[in-house]
């Protein structure tokens, strides 16, 4: 089977691999490709998972259309903030998805500093803020913000990981879960009107 990742950013694609190495999937069989996000700053459940549902289908079109693989699995995966008792939090969700079917998955979500939450709350990046804290070009590529806040016990790659594990779990277990159609994920990008 192969998979495409529908980011190039290096801590989305490890986090995304490890997860498919559980159900066989070799490294050379996962393609990460360049997609445009919904958004440079989700807010909210709703805006994360259309990011990451955009992502995943650009990446079933890629492998249908342009590598022309019929067997095959696309990876969207994006990062946002939502708000939670006053408290905004950062973390991830998964759609992973073929030409029938798809599923969701989430990572665990971080609390942000009072400060930062104040800035990307308006709209600003997390990783533009983040590059200012920290003096890390990079972060969001490596670590990420709860790398830096966790002083390293936990990156984003993890949560990546963690987002596409809890997203396979339908595709591990077909005989408990139930997998839903993938025109559901055509309709919600049609009704945000991000596709025609």
């Amino acid at each position: 089977m192969k998979a495409v990742i529908g980011s190039l950013n290096e801590s989305k694609i490890n986090g995304a691999r490890r997860a498919l190495s559980l159900l066989g999937i070799s490294f050379k069989d996962i393609i990460a490709i360049k997609v445009k996000g919904f958004k440079d700053q989700p807010i909210g459940f709703d805006e994360i998972f259309i990011g990451a549902a955009y992502r995943a289908i650009q990446s079933v079109k890629y492998l249908r259309y342009i590598s022309g693989v019929e067997n095959g699995i696309g990876i969207g995966i994006e990062a946002g903030i939502i708000e939670l008792h006053n408290t905004w939090f950062s973390g991830q969700i998964a759609v992973v998805a073929d030409n029938e079917k798809y599923s969701i998955g989430i990572s665990s979500f971080f609390p942000l500093p009072r400060r930062i939450s104040n800035v990307v709350s308006k709209g600003y990046e997390l990783r533009e803020v983040m590059k200012e804290i920290s003096g890390y070009e990079r972060i969001a590529e490596t670590i990420g913000a709860i790398g830096f806040f966790s002083s390293g016990y936990m990156t984003r790659t993890d949560l990546s990981y963690q987002a596409v594990l809890t997203a396979l779990l339908p595709w591990i277990n077909k005989d408990i879960y139930e997998l839903r159609p993938v025109s559901e994920l055509w309709e919600t990008l049609k009704r945000a009107k991000i596709i025609d």
